[in-house]
């Protein structure tokens, strides 16, 4: 009888239990490499370069985040970044700015002294929100490391609705918003 009984048990815990969800990773790249042409002799080249990229720390984790409401956010455990923000973001803007520009972009400047300018960045908001879009807040600094002055001080603020529903299209969206940011940074260096 006591097998009987155990036997049901583990039918019945065997047959209720759901299967562990798969992590799923997105990386956080342009589609395409810079694109753009080299300078001749005749041309002044600046040189610039990506600084400090500062990234709100509840986004600078593994997982997508979610905004509930009130001031309370839902941080995803099995749609995760491939790698944290403040490193993907960097080599994702760069990229982007530089193919908006025309010419390269470091992603580090590594304090070299012969940088034009140096392009500072902090990402406030990155996530989805309860109405079904992403939303993107972004500050950046543009600054000549030479007279160690600012140039211009900007802000971001801007939302992308969600093609459909899922973690995938967030990031579509996500990335959307970033290349628009890119744009902007793009538009202040002219």
């Amino acid at each position: 009888m006591k097998y009987l009984a155990l036997i049901a048990i583990l039918l019945i815990v065997g047959c209720s239990s759901t299967p562990a969800p798969s992590l799923k990773q997105y990386l956080l790249r342009a589609d395409s490499p810079a694109k753009y042409t080299s300078q001749g002799d005749d041309q002044v080249v600046t040189t610039i370069s990506l600084g400090k990229v500062a990234v709100a720390s509840y986004i600078d984790g593994l997982g997508l985040v979610l905004e509930k409401g009130d001031g309370q956010v839902h941080i995803a455990r099995d749609h995760q970044w491939a790698e944290p923000l403040r490193l993907s973001l960097r080599s994702f803007l760069s990229n982007r700015i530089s193919s908006e520009l025309g010419q390269p972009v470091r992603a580090y400047g590594y304090g070299n002294k012969e940088l034009s300018r140096r392009i500072d960045i902090r990402i406030d908001e990155l996530h989805g929100t309860k109405n079904g879009e992403a939303k993107l807040v972004a500050f950046w600094a543009v600054i000549d490391p030479g007279k160690q002055a600012v140039l211009s001080e900007n802000s971001f603020y801007d939302t992308e609705a969600l093609s459909h529903d899922g973690y995938g299209a967030l990031v579509a969206a996500e990335k959307a918003l970033l290349a628009r940011l890119a744009s902007s940074i793009s538009a202040t260096l002219n």
